[in-house]
């Protein structure tokens, strides 16, 4: 029985390790940015959709999967909403941890979407907007959030800035984006680096809005999900593949897993 289980755990951290090993984006195969309408309208109809992370200082790509509908399981504890809040608790999840507690953004699409505060234990919340928060960040202390939607022919969205005003949280608009964003990290400068349902732009320090892509290969219907930034490089999860851009000599590249 002992040699039958160290056969077995052999096995099983082989098959862990191949998995692993797969994701790691450092083994994908690099290919030139497609430009063929028939190519890029499979990419579209792909059943794969990638979301990239930073782990142990290397980039990952795992399959994305949504969080959506009336799904409070992500939170970090219970909470027995009554029937109006259920409405305004409603759509994908994001998370950030602050000093007192959680700011929680439900996004639902064009049905709308909230901007919540909670305490550490889930006990004590309130509504502080109507924003359709799509990501999270904090850059120099100060919490920011990108919001908006991309419907039809519709796409706007902002950056806004998360405050705290005696003790409770305030959002306002910080900058007005071209488009609906869709994520948002932070370069080597620490610029805002976005990209909208259309484009790729970098914001400095001066709030001034430079497009690095003007039309991106996401916007034929890849649908960026996450980004990620390491030695100046971005990497955003997409249905299909993987985005690369070096922000450094503006390269472009198509990862795929094969």
């Amino acid at each position: 029985m002992k040699y039958i289980s160290t056969i077995l755990i052999c096995i099983l951290w082989s098959v862990c390790y191949s998995q692993e090993n797969k994701n790691l984006i450092k083994n994908w195969q690099s290919y030139p940015i497609p430009t063929n309408q028939d190519t890029l309208r499979k990419y579209n109809y792909s059943n794969a959709e990638w979301a990239v992370s930073l782990r142990n200082d290397s980039i990952y790509a795992g399959k994305y999967i949504e969080r959506s509908g009336y799904d409070l399981s992500k939170l970090p504890f219970k909470i027995n909403p009554d029937t109006k809040e259920k409405k305004e608790m409603y759509g994908k999840i994001s998370l950030l941890k602050v000093e007192d507690g959680y700011l929680v953004g439900f996004y639902h699409g064009e049905w709308g979407g909230s901007l919540f505060w909670f305490s550490s234990d889930g006990k004590k919340y309130y509504k502080i907007s109507n924003d359709e928060i799509v990501q999270f960040i904090t850059r120099d202390g100060r919490n920011y959030a990108i919001q908006g939607l991309a419907h039809l022919s519709m796409s706007e969205g902002s950056i806004i800035l998360i405050g705290n005003e005696k003790g409770k949280r305030t959002s306002g608009e910080f900058l007005k984006l071209p488009t609906a964003p869709d994520a948002i990290a932070l370069d080597n400068h620490h610029d805002f680096i976005v990209i909208t349902s259309k484009s790729l732009l970098r914001i400095d320090g001066n709030n001034k809005i430079s497009i690095l892509i003007d039309r991106g290969i996401w916007y034929d219907g890849l649908y960026t999900n996450s980004m990620v930034i390491k030695d100046n490089i971005i990497y955003a999860g997409m249905r299909a593949g993987v985005f690369k851009y070096n922000l450094s000599t503006g390269q472009q590249n198509w990862l795929l897993p094969y």
